[in-house]
């Protein structure tokens, strides 16, 4: 097993006004690192705000009136880094496979972590490449003393520069 780091951080998530309520869980029927999950189990946040916007203006032609950006607490004891070389070379992925079109390497990769315990992993946007990253948790494999808080939930035009 590829060894697991701790991760005590920040991050943001972008979601459309009817879901800011609760906006954690991916709502999508399958994703980059989810397809056999049951839904509302895996959850895709930005390590900033900009990465977050991207995410969603990549796929949508997304009013920023009608989004909300969450600003979450993680704190999780079991993250692969998938932008780690050793980590990469140990699931046989490079970035070019962790941001490619096709998903299915990515939702085979998102089964193998969980059944070697991995709570998330720290990974490369597709959508705000080279630099921007985001942490897929698996929601239903938190650990205890693990957790995602959600802290407080605006209005991304309220967020984003304009």
């Amino acid at each position: 097993m590829s060894p697991a780091r701790s991760l005590d951080v920040t991050c943001y998530r972008a979601v459309y006004r009817d879901y800011r309520a609760e906006p954690l869980p991916s709502r999508s029927p399958a994703g980059r690192f989810h397809a056999s999950a049951a839904p509302g189990t895996v959850t895709y946040l930005a390590a900033d705000p900009a990465t977050a916007w991207r995410e969603v203006t990549e796929r949508w032609a997304a009013d920023p009136k009608s989004y909300w950006m969450a600003e979450v607490k993680v704190k999780l004891a079991g993250v692969a880094d998938l932008t780690d070389p050793k980590t990469q070379a140990h699931y046989d992925v490079d970035e070019r496979v962790l941001t490619g079109v096709d998903h299915r390497p990515c939702q085979r990769l998102a089964e193998r972590l969980r059944a070697d315990g991995f709570e998330a992993a720290w990974t490369y946007s597709r959508a705000d490449s080279p630099h921007g990253r985001q942490l897929v948790v698996f929601l239903d494999g938190l650990r205890s003393g693990s957790s995602v808080r959600v802290r407080t939930v605006t209005p991304v035009r309220d967020v984003l520069p304009e």
